[in-house]
């Protein structure tokens, strides 16, 4: 275990609190970059130490960092967070700017949460590994500069300077969790449509699953490296949704479109969208119909040969969990 206070970007995030609540329970001190007030109450509320600042306040960034053995980033733009240049801001020039001054401050152990997605390209996803390359799919800004950022965090080790990057795929299982709160709202106004009935396989990533990786990281896997982390077994989009449905009170709907459909509907609501500058995002995306129109299949065996990886609960459990803390 590192010796010094852990440095944790992202805090009061859906990922960030259950990183800090686990660090804590694993004996460690954790410092917190908080861009508000609110963000401040929530990571104290986890058991973190706020540094009030945001990833281009590099003066509050090394304040914070001073003494700290290990930094945790999960800080991140989120799809549907605006324009591509926002995303390059935060999710790359902001990436940069926390290895420079991690760098700079003596932090040994540098631990960045990646996306799976980074793996969308033209070819369908089976059988992927850490060794099949990334992308930067034009269908989403986010998961452009998750790979831009992705690649950073792996080219700036050294042998003082140990970073490794954490991949997960669909992160699930809190219940505030944005995601699965406007699934649920679509299926409850009756817009919620499957691509291609939901028939292909996916990996899936419970949020505690990617929390016991990240901890892991911390004190083990090679400079540089990047680890993928998924749940106990491939599930179809169908029977996964279902299941998230129903933790939500609700039945999945069985209408469904062809993803040829699914793609032409999802580039004139895009465009839609950009012209009337509309909030938030479209009820159909590029990205989505990426992800649902084949399988996608990736190997953690990396990680758990490297990590020690081993899932901490799995889905059916999850699901149960989800289930009991979803209000009635």
């Amino acid at each position: 275990m590192s010796a010094g206070p852990v440095f944790v970007t992202g805090g009061s995030g859906m990922l960030g609190r259950r990183v800090i609540a686990a660090l804590v329970a694993d004996g460690r001190t954790v410092r917190a970059l908080a861009r508000s007030g609110r963000s401040s109450a929530a990571v104290a509320a986890a058991g973190a130490k706020p540094i009030l600042g945001d990833l281009a306040d590099l003066d509050a960034v090394r304040a914070g960092l001073a003494g700290c053995t290990s930094l945790v980033h999960c800080a991140a733009r989120m799809e549907g967070g605006g324009q591509f240049l926002a995303y390059v801001a935060d999710n790359l020039t902001g990436t940069k700017h926390m290895l420079d001054a991690a760098a700079a401050a003596g932090v040994a152990r540098f631990v960045h949460v990646g996306a799976a997605m980074s793996l969308l390209g033209s070819a369908a996803i089976d059988g992927a590994d850490e060794t099949w390359p990334l992308h930067e799919p034009k269908c989403s800004g986010y998961v452009r500069t998750k790979t831009l950022a992705d690649r950073a965090v792996r080219a700036a080790a050294t042998d003082e300077f140990t970073t490794i990057v954490i991949r997960p795929a669909w992160v699930w299982g809190s219940p505030d969790d944005p995601q699965l709160l406007a699934i649920a709202g679509a299926v409850r106004a009756g817009r919620m449509r499957l691509i291609d009935h939901g028939r292909h396989e996916i990996v899936t990533s419970h949020i505690d699953n990617v929390v016991s990786a990240i901890v892991l990281a911390l004190d083990h896997g090679e400079p540089g490296a990047a680890y993928y982390v998924f749940d106990d077994a491939p599930i179809t989009i169908k029977d996964f949704l279902s299941g998230l449905m129903r933790t939500q009170g609700l039945d999945l709907p069985r209408a469904s479109i062809p993803a040829p459909l699914a793609r032409a509907l999802a580039s004139a609501m895009e465009t839609t969208w950009k012209v009337l500058r509309r909030p938030g995002t479209p009820p159909i995306t590029r990205l989505l119909v990426a992800l649902s129109s084949r399988p996608f299949l990736v190997s953690d065996q990396l990680a758990r040969t490297e990590l020690g990886y081993q899932p901490v609960i799995a889905r059916t459990d999850g699901l149960s969990r989800l289930h009991a803390a979803t209000p009635n």
